[in-house]
C-alpha cells in the first residue's frame, strides 16, 4: 500500500537543474506544436465544414431557435467546445488560430511529462528529464495524434481533462488511502472534475471517464477505501459533467424533448427522432476474433476504425507486449539482474488499468480511432512501463525497450483529415452574390455533403433550414420533418436554395417534398475559398401544392 513519502514527484524538485531543464523543453514544447500546425496546413476536415464552425456562430449570435438543421446531426451537439476556437478565429489571421490552436494542443507534452514523472523511478534527475519529454513528445506526435494537430476534432482537447484527472489521482492517492474519508472524498471528487467537464463537452469522451473510475478499484487500499475514492471521483465527474453539458441538455430537452438528443432516444422517447440509441455501429467488430485481433486488424486496415489512412504500431505493440512482460514476470519471479522498481507501483497499476478499461469500452462502443488518440498520446510510457517487467539486466532492458520506441517512431505515418496550402488570410472566407431583403429571406439547404461553414459570411437576419441531411430526408417518416415543413410553411418571403451544384438530382425531389421547385438555370455560384464545394444559390418557387401545416 502506498505512503505518503513514496508519492514520485511530478517535477523536478527545486533548485535542481533538471528543474531549470524541464521548465524550458516544456515551455518550448506548445510552440513546437503550434509550428508543426503551421507547417501541416489549414484544417479543412469534413466536421469543421459541418457543424464545428456553424454551431459554434449559432450559439454566440442567437440562431439556435432560427435555423434548423444546417450542420446536419450535429445540429444537436454541445456547441461550447468549438467557441474559443470561433472567436479566436473570428478576429485573427487564420495562420495565428491554427497556431495558437496547434499550441494548446500540444499542452498534452506537460502533462504528459508529469506523468511520466510520477511514475518513472530513474535516479538521474536530468536523465530522467530527458527521458520523461522524449515520452510526452513521441506519445503526442503518433499517427492519429498529429492528423489532429490544428485541427478541430478536439480530441486531443479533451485528452487534457483525462491527463490532469489521471496525475491528481496519481499524486492524491496515498492521501485518499490515509487521509479521514472527509478528506479522501474531497481530494476524489476534485480529481473527477476535468474528466467530467471533459466528457460533458464530448460525450464520446465518456468511456475515458468510466475507465478512470473503475481503474481505482485495482489500485491498493483496502476495498471498502477503494469503492468510497472511486465513489467520490464518479462524483465529480458528475459534477464537471452537469457544468459542461447541464445547460445544452436543457436547451435540447425543451426544445426537442430529450436531453441527449438524438441519441439515446430509446430511452428518452422524443417523437421527433427514431426510438433508438442513435450511435454510430458502423466500426464495430462484430465477431470475438475480429474483438481480439482487432489492434493488428485496425493497423493493416486503417479504415476499419476511421476515413483515412494512417499507421502507427504502438496500440498493437503494447497489446502484445504487456501480457508477454507480465507473464514473464510472473514465470521467473522478481528481477534478480537489475532494479525491480523500475516504476511507481500504484501509479503503474493504475495507468494500465485506465488503459485497459477504456479500451474495452472503446471497442465495444464505438471502434472509431479518432475516439482513442488519448490512449494512443499514453501508450509510450505504458510500453516503457511494460518492458520494466522484463526479468533482464538493466542495460539490455533499455536498450530492448529503446528499440521498441524507436522501431515505432520510425513506422509512423501520420493521417490527414484535409489539409489547405498555402493558408488562407481568413479561417472560412465566402463570397456570394447579393441578394435584396435578407430578413426576409430563408435560405434552404438540400444534399448531404458539409457545407454549413459558409453560413457565418451571410446576413445574420437570414435563416437557413435544411430540408435534407444525414439526420433526416423529407420522404423518411421522421417527427424532425414536421418542424422543417412549419418553419417552411409558415415563412411569408422569398426562398432560396444553397446546394452544391453535382447535388441537384437530391435537391429537387427534396424541394418537392415541401410544395417547392427550382431551376439549375437561375442559380448564381457561391465562392468557397476553404473548400471548394461548388456551391450555387439558386431561386425557389411555390409549386400550387404548397402544404400548410395543420394548427
Amino acid at each position: 500500500m502506498p505512503s505518503p513519502s513514496s508519492v514520485l514527484p511530478v517535477f523536478p524538485l527545486r533548485g535542481s537543474k533538471a528543474r531549470g531543464l524541464a521548465f524550458f523543453l516544456l515551455a518550448l514544447a506548445p510552440l513546437v506544436i503550434g509550428a508543426l500546425a503551421l507547417y501541416l496546413g489549414q484544417d479543412t476536415n469534413w466536421d469543421l465544414r459541418n457543424y464545428h464552425w456553424y454551431n459554434a456562430y449559432a450559439l454566440l449570435n442567437g440562431r439556435l431557435g432560427v435555423d434548423l438543421l444546417p450542420s446536419q446531426t450535429p445540429f444537436f451537439y454541445n456547441p461550447t467546445l468549438d467557441v474559443p476556437f470561433f472567436l479566436l478565429a473570428s478576429h485573427i489571421s487564420a495562420k495565428g488560430a491554427g497556431f495558437i490552436l496547434g499550441s494548446v494542443q500540444g499542452l498534452n507534452v506537460i502533462l504528459l511529462f508529469m506523468l511520466c514523472h510520477a511514475t518513472l523511478i530513474i535516479p538521474n534527475a536530468r536523465q530522467k528529464v530527458w527521458v520523461c519529454f522524449a515520452l510526452a513528445m513521441l506519445g503526442l506526435l503518433g499517427g492519429g495524434g498529429i492528423a489532429q494537430i490544428g485541427t478541430t476534432f478536439y480530441d486531443n482537447i479533451t485528452s487534457l481533462g483525462l491527463f490532469a484527472s489521471a496525475l491528481m489521482v496519481i499524486r492524491f492517492y496515498p492521501r485518499m488511502v490515509y487521509a479521514p474519508w472527509r478528506i479522501a472524498l474531497f481530494f476524489a471528487f476534485i480529481s473527477g472534475l476535468p474528466a467530467g467537464a471533459m466528457m460533458g463537452l464530448k460525450l464520446p469522451f465518456v468511456l475515458f471517464c468510466i475507465g478512470l473510475c473503475g481503474a481505482i478499484l485495482f489500485v491498493t487500499g483496502a476495498w471498502t477505501r477503494r469503492v468510497w475514492i472511486a465513489f467520490g471521483f464518479g462524483l465529480g465527474v458528475l459534477t464537471g459533467l452537469a457544468i459542461t453539458l447541464g445547460p445544452w441538455a436543457w436547451h435540447l430537452q425543451e426544445h426537442y424533448q430529450s436531453p441527449l438528443f438524438p441519441y439515446f432516444n430509446d430511452i428518452f422517447k422524443s417523437p421527433l427522432a427514431p426510438p433508438d440509441s442513435g450511435r454510430d455501429m458502423q466500426f464495430l467488430p462484430t465477431t470475438w476474433s475480429d474483438r481480439l485481433l482487432f489492434p493488428f486488424i485496425f493497423t493493416a486496415v486503417p479504415w476499419r476504425v476511421g476515413e483515412i489512412p494512417w499507421r502507427d504500431l504502438r496500440i498493437p505493440a503494447l497489446y502484445v507486449l504487456l501480457p508477454l512482460c507480465a507473464l514473464l514476470r510472473l514465470a521467473y519471479g522478481r528481477n534478480k539482474h537489475a532494479p525491480d522498481r523500475l516504476v511507481s507501483f500504484y501509479a503503474t497499476r493504475y495507468l494500465l488499468w485506465l488503459a485497459i478499461l477504456s479500451y474495452a469500452l472503446w471497442l465495444f462502443m464505438f471502434a472509431i480511432y479518432r475516439y482513442l488518440i488519448p490512449l494512443e498520446m499514453l501508450a509510450p510510457l505504458l510500453i516503457v512501463v511494460a518492458m520494466g517487467l522484463l526479468p533482464l539486466r538493466a542495460a539490455p532492458r533499455t536498450l530492448l525497450t529503446l528499440f521498441v520506441l524507436l522501431a515505432i517512431a520510425a513506422t509512423i505515418q501520420a493521417g490527414d483529415w484535409g489539409r489547405k496550402k498555402p493558408w488562407l488570410k481568413t479561417t472560412a472566407p465566402v463570397t456570394f452574390p447579393a441578394f435584396q431583403n435578407p430578413s426576409e429571406t430563408m435560405i434552404l439547404m438540400a444534399g448531404f455533403d458539409p457545407y454549413s461553414h459558409v453560413i457565418p459570411s451571410f446576413p445574420t437576419e437570414t435563416a437557413f433550414v435544411r430540408v435534407q441531411s444525414n439526420f433526416s430526408s423529407p420522404e423518411q417518416n421522421k417527427g424532425i420533418n414536421s418542424l422543417i415543413a412549419e418553419k417552411i410553411a409558415r415563412h411569408k418571403g422569398v426562398f432560396k436554395l444553397l446546394v452544391p451544384a453535382p447535388h441537384f438530382f437530391h435537391a429537387g425531389p427534396a424541394l418537392g417534398h415541401f410544395g417547392l421547385t427550382f431551376s439549375p438555370q437561375k442559380c448564381q455560384p457561391v465562392v468557397d475559398a476553404l473548400f471548394d464545394s461548388k456551391l450555387v444559390l439558386c431561386e425557389v418557387e411555390k409549386t400550387t401544392n404548397f402544404p400548410v401545416p395543420k394548427p
